[in-house]
């Protein structure tokens, strides 16, 4: 049962260390993915309970728990994909307003380092991962099902996926359907008392305004998921600027627009001058180059701000996008409606840290942020970007 209750007792965060054991299956995403007879992972996690009651940001989520984990993996074929090992920042955020029988959801977002991967001479049926070092996501649902003032045990299940962005091709990712059993270990004792969500302290609902600009570098390779291999990497340049509210100073949405200029659609107009749009062959697309390798989107932006971290995810509907047409044609010859929805949606998903922590409301703040951008939902840049937020009231 999910209640709350008024406690007087003062509380800190409270540091634990658990362990998390996971098997599941490897999901193949295309028809000769290699062999694996399933997938064992084991999970070291470092953080804190945020058990603050009187922190707002910690009572808004729960009471959450966040903290830096490490991660090895067997995948089932170790003559294709190697071993994998993770290092991922989480967040786990209770659904409830207690820690015992809560359910709780984890996200995390880092980087992963696979001892294998694709070489076209010694290694070629590894197409889904084609670097050493990839983007490494996770999503998962738990149940808490034992407690006491020392130690938590959940069961849970959820999803992993490791790819890298498209900076290295091939890339198709490797995706994985994992079960959970971990053990939350305290390393001080906290009590039921202190671990349930004070809600009769008033929420601050204040609605505040603010303006955005961003500005990011990305980098990528330039062809289709699967190649061509081993070409030259290009760089991307955005400039965003939006607007928008923060909801409770824990919920950021924004609206506005996002320009991006590809190195590799331009180094490709200049090389052949007379090519022209694909979905308009009377047009030459050297006529107009630097407009012919950009993007110009309207963006959609919703974000989860946790003290100086942002979870942030951006949908966008590209206004233009000329080369897009032709890059299809080159390398991925999609059919409807895929070849609609790459060309018509961007998305954009990763973390921004904030110079000056969201719960202090400043009038003035800075951020640095690592996202990975993708058409649709197939990877097209890895991205780093700098930004400053101006709260207008």
């Amino acid at each position: 049962k999910c209640y709350s209750q008024t406690d007087s007792l003062k509380n800190h965060s409270a540091f634990f260390i658990q362990s998390n054991f996971m098997v599941g299956k490897i999901v193949a995403n295309y028809s000769d993915f290699p062999k694996s007879t399933g997938r064992k992972t084991l999970y070291l996690d470092f953080g804190f309970y945020d058990n603050r009651k009187n922190n707002s940001t910690s009572r808004y989520y729960n009471f959450p728990a966040s903290g830096i984990s490490l991660s090895y993996s067997s995948l089932g074929n170790d003559s294709v994909f190697g071993r994998e090992m993770d290092l991922v920042p989480f967040i786990d955020f209770n659904a409830c307003h207690q820690l015992k029988n809560s359910f709780h959801f984890r996200f995390g977002i880092g980087a992963s380092y696979f001892t294998k991967h694709y070489n076209r001479i010694t290694n070629p049926t590894d197409e889904p991962i084609g670097s050493s070092v990839t983007w490494a996501f996770e999503a998962f649902i738990f149940q808490n099902v034992f407690s006491s003032k020392h130690l938590q045990v959940k069961a849970g299940a959820g999803f992993l996926h490791s790819s890298n962005g498209h900076t290295q091709l091939p890339n198709f990712g490797i995706n994985s359907a994992m079960l959970s059993l971990s053990f939350q270990y305290f390393t001080k004792p906290i009590t039921a008392q202190q671990t349930i969500v004070d809600r009769t302290i008033p929420t601050d609902r204040t609605l505040h305004f603010i303006l955005q600009s961003r500005f990011g570098i990305g980098y990528h390779e330039f062809g289709g998921t699967t190649g061509p291999t081993g070409g030259p990497k290009k760089l991307v340049y955005t400039e965003s600027i939006s607007g928008g509210l923060i909801l409770k100073q824990h919920v950021k949405l924004r609206l506005g627009f996002s320009y991006r200029f590809y190195e590799h659609y331009y180094e490709y107009i200049l090389r052949n001058p007379l090519a022209t749009m694909e979905n308009h062959p009377e047009k030459i697309l050297s006529a107009h180059p630097v407009w012919n390798s950009s993007a110009l989107t309207f963006i959609g932006s919703g974000e989860f701000l946790y003290n100086h971290f942002g979870l942030d995810l951006e949908g966008g509907i590209n206004i233009s996008k000329p080369f897009y047409h032709n890059f299809n044609r080159l390398y991925e010859n999609d059919a409807q409606p895929f070849y609609f929805l790459k060309s018509f949606f961007a998305t954009r998903m990763g973390l921004n840290y904030y110079f000056i922590s969201a719960q202090k409301n400043p009038k003035n703040n800075f951020f640095i942020g690592a996202h990975i951008n993708a058409n649709f939902g197939q990877a097209d840049f890895s991205e780093l970007s700098c930004g400053y937020v101006f709260r207008v009231k």
